[in-house]
């Protein structure tokens, strides 16, 4: 009878523990679906924004590197070029041809460095303040457009979340 009974026992003990490690492996392969889904979900909204980005017409497109330009130093103020350069990871040749293309439009001002000749520092003109508010003005509806199925609790929950992904992948680099 003790033997029925140890027998019982150590059988009811396999059970619980095999429930228990089938619950764990359901649960891990639930977590991982789950991120799956999301992480595939997360890649298909960017995706589907570049595309929504790059149907804008050129005088707002936010992957415009013009514009990129031009709201960075609005935000940020005179800037020497190359460190604007190192923000906006181009190319010194390229980030030449850019402040150019902004210069010749009034958008920019270019002023020497008096300690290096050869640098320069950037500046927004006032033409260069009111573009950016145009473009801004007309972004802000677009974005407006974008958050508008949202309520105000899980536009507060994506930007929280969105932050911390951002946080996340951005630690250890300098700006």
């Amino acid at each position: 009878m003790q033997t029925d009974q140890n027998n019982t026992n150590e059988m009811n003990m396999a059970m619980k523990v095999n429930t228990e490690l089938k619950r764990k492996a359901d649960t891990q392969t639930s977590r991982q679906i789950h991120d799956h889904d999301l992480t595939e979900l997360f890649y298909d909204v960017v995706r589907q924004l570049n595309r929504l980005a790059k149907s804008c017409p050129q005088d707002r497109s936010p992957l415009s590197g013009q514009y990129k330009c031009l709201f960075l130093l609005e935000e940020a103020g005179t800037l020497p070029q190359k460190k604007l350069g190192q923000i906006l990871e181009i190319r010194s040749t390229s980030l030449s041809e850019l402040l150019a293309k902004l210069e010749k439009k009034g958008y920019i001002q270019r002023t020497p460095s008096p300690q290096d000749k050869r640098a320069y520092f950037i500046t927004v003109t006032p033409a260069g303040k009111e573009e950016v508010n145009r473009v801004r003005s007309i972004r802000l509806k677009e974005h407006h457009e974008l958050t508008e199925p949202l309520t105000e609790t899980e536009k507060s929950d994506l930007y929280t979340i969105l932050s911390k992904i951002k946080k996340y992948y951005t630690r250890g680099e300098v700006l």
